[in-house]
């Protein structure tokens, strides 16, 4: 996939570097010119010094070839305009706009005319605020958050210390509204489990669940074995 990502502040340049481990061709535009020099070194794909509310920058980014455009910078107003630019210049790049006020979200859902500018609308602070605020109540899991539907992505590590280990996945009682929805084995193989899946002696569990049952699913996973039991 080809990427453009107008802005390289933390956001941007860490969006940047992951899409290129996961060896996506990415572009940067960057209006500050130390900036853009310093970039340039860092990341592998092409840096542009220029302004994506220019048509021409985006098209010397080539945006008529890219398959997504990512307006990260922390200016809403800039990056609504360079999202629409984008779509106007290229139809069906697909945009992900930054915003900085959460409470504009409601904007996006209100105006219909505006969605067909906007295939993906995020805050970063309103998702850091939510991954700290549930670290706060529930600490302790190595998680992903879905706010909307009030769960949660979760792993655990199980080794031959904890009581569900070798167990089958039907007998292990897991609390309401909790699914294990991936396995990994001591080797890294993974397994999507059936109810007579067994759980390895040692690995990994992949489990989704709703905030209210994760205390229970917590206290069911890291239970130890009592003293003899095999």
């Amino acid at each position: 996939m080809f990427v453009i990502i107008m802005g390289a502040g933390r956001v941007g340049y860490l969006v940047a570097k992951m899409l290129e481990s996961d060896g996506h061709d990415v572009t940067i535009v960057e209006r500050d010119r130390e900036r853009a020099k310093e970039l340039a070194n860092m990341i592998n794909g092409l840096v542009i010094e220029g302004d994506a509310t220019d048509p021409k920058t985006l098209e010397e980014a080539n945006i008529k070839q890219a398959d997504a455009f990512a307006a990260l910078t922390g200016k809403g107003d800039a990056n609504l305009l360079a999202c629409i630019l984008a779509k106007h210049l290229n139809p069906k790049v697909k945009t992900s706009l930054r915003i900085s006020n959460p409470q504009n979200r409601r904007i996006f859902k209100e105006v219909t005319d505006l969605k067909k500018y906007f295939d993906f609308v995020i805050s970063p602070e309103e998702i850091a605020a939510e991954y700290i605020s549930r670290n706060i109540v529930t600490p302790g899991f190595d998680r992903v958050l879905f706010p909307k539907e009030g769960a949660e992505m979760v792993k655990f590590q199980i080794d031959e210390t904890k009581e569900i280990a070798g167990k089958l996945v039907k007998d292990l009682k897991l609390p309401r509204d909790s699914l294990i929805v991936a396995i990994y084995d001591e080797k890294g193989n993974l397994i999507i489990p059936s109810g007579d899946t067994r759980l390895p002696e040692k690995g990994q569990i992949i489990m989704f669940a709703k905030n209210s049952v994760l205390d229970d699913l917590k206290e069911l996973v890291e239970k130890k074995k009592t003293e003899g039991e095999n």
